[in-house]
């Protein structure tokens, strides 16, 4: 890869939060105290818009965050400008207290007249499920496409387009205790086949030490941000790559402080969020929950 060309991303000024956990102002207008909290996401741009959806529910009582039924809801939410104002919208999934159904990590493609979603659920089966919509707001899930499920795990799943035509998509996993970020390739985002994967560490902590792979193209460049949050619970990691299918893990260019860090363009501008579940030094603060937003920008690397 020609060094020359890469740059190294970092936060200009401060996060600023721009969205309550949608659903929760309402939950508690009705006489439902519980405090919400906003987890892993996705952005999708569209006719002057930012869209978001993801991972919004209330903190259950006994805090054991990833029980069966804690996870009923994928919020949507959209904006004219990044920080806002931000208008809530009626989920696009959720169900009822007491289900033992689960929805978690999504992310939304943009294909011809309509709108793919795979998200993380046990709807139709573990794995992704994937979900369509006209309009981005009415959703319903695709009964006629099976769960994506490789061996060793389906979270967090980032799509791209490949150079080679058609679309990457990373997700999360593990093998023989070793993390992974597993990379597919497909023409259509409800059809995969499964390459090497993309990122392989040397960490023994667990399958599930890395979290919300994001990769971002730049200048020919790729960039794959990814959460350690099983070290730390806010690191983000940034590799770079002339190839999307391969990352080294011997060779991270820096590391940011956000958890579940997606990035979208609007405007010339680059974007990067923070959120999470556990995200302790954030609430220690006295900071609001929710969604975080703020500029990301880049310096040339220099060797």
């Amino acid at each position: 890869m020609n060094m020359t060309k890469v740059e190294i991303p970092y936060i200009r000024g401060a996060f600023r939060h721009v969205l309550h956990p949608p659903g929760m102002r309402a939950a508690q207008a009705a006489g439902n105290p519980a405090q919400w909290y906003i987890n892993d996401h996705c952005f999708l741009t569209h006719e002057g818009k930012i869209h978001w959806y993801g991972i919004v529910n209330p903190y259950p009582n006994d805090r054991h965050f990833y029980a069966p039924g804690t996870h009923r809801h994928v919020g949507h939410a959209s904006a004219a400008d990044p920080f806002g104002p931000w208008t809530e919208h009626p989920h696009a999934f959720a169900y009822p207290a007491g289900t033992t159904d689960s929805v978690g990590a999504c992310f939304v493609v943009e294909q011809k007249d309509e709108f793919i979603m795979l998200c993380g659920a046990n709807i139709l089966g573990d794995g992704l499920n994937v979900a369509t919509s006209r309009d981005l707001h009415a959703w319903s899930w695709d009964r006629s496409v099976a769960p994506i499920h490789p061996v060793h795990g389906t979270r967090d799943p980032c799509v791209i387009a490949d150079p080679n035509g058609g679309y990457l998509l990373y997700v999360t996993g593990g093998e023989s205790g070793i993390g992974q970020i597993y990379l597919a390739s497909g023409r259509d985002p409800r059809h995969w086949t499964w390459e090497e994967p993309a990122l392989v560490t040397d960490e023994t902590v667990g399958p599930g030490c890395l979290e919300s792979p994001f990769v971002h193209e730049r200048n020919g460049v790729y960039y794959l941000f990814v959460n350690f949050s099983h070290r730390q619970y806010e690191e983000t990691i940034v590799f770079a790559s002339g190839n999307p299918r391969h990352f080294d893990w011997r060779s991270p260019l820096c590391t940011l402080f956000t958890h579940a860090a997606e990035i979208f363009s609007w405007k010339g501008k680059d974007y990067i969020s923070h959120c999470g579940i556990e995200d302790q030094h954030w609430r220690d603060t006295g900071a609001p929950y929710g969604l975080w937003l703020a500029e990301l920008a880049w310096l040339p690397a220099r060797g």
